[in-house]
């Protein structure tokens, strides 16, 4: 059972490495909660997925886009570059998700080539084919 680490003002981040800790902002919070509940209510291994993964070209106006989590579908896709199965948008927990969100993180996922978008702020979670 994978179980979120907090200790100080830091969250343990698995996803950026062994022994990475991230400043506990509420939206990290949220990230390594839902981490936490894909290993352990759905079955996905941390080595299947990615955190914060850059998933367009930065063309000119686009900036840098990255996504929350990425999915994909084994280990082994992930090693190849394969096009992940599901992206996931988190946001911070007091945060409502609006329709600009779901849109950026839509966007995400269909440059990425996910099959799925997520969007949660733990509250609400909204689950997409794309």
């Amino acid at each position: 059972m994978m179980k979120v680490e907090i200790k100080d003002n830091k969250i343990k981040a698995p996803l950026k490495g062994k022994d990475v800790w991230l400043v506990n902002k509420p939206e990290e919070k949220v990230r390594q909660e839902y981490i936490a509940r894909l290993v352990n209510h759905y079955g996905f291994d941390l080595e299947q997925m990615a955190q914060e993964l850059q998933v367009n070209n930065s063309q000119r106006g686009q900036g840098r886009a990255s996504a929350d989590i990425v999915i994909w579908k084994n280990k082994k896709d992930k090693a190849e570059s394969n096009s992940p199965i599901i992206v996931v948008e988190c946001k911070a927990e007091h945060i409502t998700v609006r329709e600009e969100d779901y849109f950026q993180g839509y966007n995400y996922a269909s440059w990425a080539g996910a099959d799925f978008f997520v969007t949660t702020n733990q509250k609400e979670t909204i689950r997409t084919r794309i």
